[in-house]
């Protein structure tokens, strides 16, 4: 398997303190798992975006479907033999929203008008968890903050604080859940299934779209935790990831603190 950016496994579980790590496997491996995390048994961990709108999967025997992936289960589903969960995603879109309703035309619809970060936040904590990991973006590519690479790339407005809710949405649970004391994260997907430039150019993507868009989000909101998916499609050096870690456990904000899966 390839290694990839943040799919690293770590098993220590004491922290050394602060060194250089370069930008190569044998470097990167030796970094140890910050002690915090040794203790914290129970998290939270929340998938919310555009797809909360229609929120469905087909529920089939022996079949795993998620709603966070309706978006490729309608466009799956269209081909013929598509598999039972993309081909009922499909069904069910097609009799709820139409067959000419583009999956893009739901981000004004995600207003998130009931989303009160506080009352979150206490009950994560009521419920003894310890940290939160919020969706910074899935593979939709829609982001949970301004994210300025999102818009560029998609050629239209795809953060939350620019359609939809129009706010900051990871920035107000960060802000909700650390006053409670407790240590927030993200998740990050790699790649965007359907973003142009992730189609007409993977390199390009990685360095115009992920890479600033990464640092970005890191540096805004110096998460504890990040787990990153989404990362099959390419070999860890197409997704730059060894230089990206070591920005990470070097310079960035977070360097001696943050937790990777």
């Amino acid at each position: 398997m390839f290694k990839t950016l943040l799919s690293l496994s770590l098993l220590c579980t004491t922290f050394s303190g602060a060194q250089t790590y370069q930008p190569n496997w044998e470097s990167l491996d030796r970094r140890p798992t910050p002690p915090w995390f040794a203790d914290a048994k129970f998290g939270i961990f929340i998938h919310w975006g555009v797809y909360s709108v229609p929120s469905y999967a087909p529920v089939l025997p022996g079949k795993l479907a998620y709603a966070e992936w309706y978006w490729h289960a309608i466009t799956e589903g269209q081909k013929p033999g598509a598999n039972p969960v993309d081909a009922g995603s499909w069904d069910y879109h097609k009799r709820m929203y139409g067959v000419d309703y583009d999956y893009r035309d739901f981000a004004p619809r995600f207003r998130a008008e009931l989303f009160d970060p506080d009352h979150w936040a206490d009950v994560f904590t009521r419920s003894g968890a310890k940290y939160v990991v919020l969706t910074s973006k899935h593979h939709e590519g829609f982001a949970l903050w301004p994210s300025q690479e999102a818009s560029k790339t998609w050629g239209r407005p795809w953060n939350a604080v620019e359609i939809g809710p129009r706010r900051d949405l990871l920035g107000d649970l960060t802000t909700a859940v650390r006053a409670k004391g407790l240590r927030m994260g993200i998740y990050y997907s790699l790649y965007e299934w359907y973003n142009p430039l992730y189609l007409s150019d993977k390199n390009r993507y990685v360095a115009e779209h992920m890479m600033p868009q990464f640092k970005d989000v890191v540096t805004r909101y110096t998460p504890s935790i990040i787990f990153s998916d989404g990362e099959w499609d390419l070999p860890s050096d197409e997704w730059r990831s060894p230089e990206v870690l070591a920005w990470l456990f070097n310079e960035s904000p977070v360097k001696d603190e943050v937790v990777i899966d």
